[in-house]
């Protein structure tokens, strides 16, 4: 005869034994890697022999900083080249501006379609959330050197790309940038890119 304590081990046993291969899938799933700049190299003399450094682990691919890529399997490159403050003479007379008590920046974003089809730009997502304390952050629009990200964008072409936020100042000048695709050529349950950087 079974006991409580038993008949609970057994159904843990088989629910883990069941969610195995599904929690495996998942984290071993990815969309693309990193292309990160590379540091230049020290020089080191034939007397002198190369002193031991702590390994530093190695970032997942999908944590970026602003001037880093991230290339996608079939090609598609992605590089999030500043997050710049937006000053009131970026804003015209009709453009949503940010309230005095949050800070307005643009995401610059270079897209590279090195695959073999066209890339419908329109069914990407976005996301801007503060990095310091955390913080939601809110659209503006500022028509004044804006790009919006639409449309499609032929294999072999680039295009240079703009998002337009707003974070509240007692949430500080670091901000996360994820990056989102939907299509048939990703998986939809892995990691997104994220570029993290100051608002400058």
């Amino acid at each position: 005869m079974y006991t409580r304590t038993r008949i609970r081990t057994a159904i843990l046993a088989t629910t883990a034994a069941a969610l195995l291969p599904l929690t495996a899938a998942c984290s071993s799933s990815e969309q693309g890697t990193a292309e990160r700049g590379v540091a230049p190299q020290q020089s080191v003399t034939e007397d002198a022999a190369p002193a031991e450094e702590p390994v530093e682990e190695k970032a997942p691919d999908t944590e970026l900083a602003v001037g880093d890529g991230f290339r996608y399997k079939d090609g598609v490159l992605l590089t999030v080249t500043g997050i710049n403050r937006l000053n009131a003479t970026d804003f015209g007379e009709f453009d949503l501006k940010p309230g005095v008590d949050k800070t307005g920046f643009r995401v610059l974003l270079d897209v590279t379609n090195n695959a073999k089809t066209p890339l419908d730009l329109d069914t990407w997502g976005v996301n801007a959330q503060g990095a310091t304390t955390g913080g939601q952050t809110e659209f503006v629009s500022a028509e004044k050197g804006s790009k919006q990200m639409t449309g499609r964008l032929a294999p072999g072409k680039k295009g240079s790309f703009t998002f337009e936020y707003a974070l509240a100042k007692k949430d500080g000048a670091e901000v996360v940038f994820t990056m989102t695709r939907v299509d048939d050529s990703v998986d939809i349950l892995a990691e997104d890119p994220h570029w993290t950087g100051t608002i400058k």
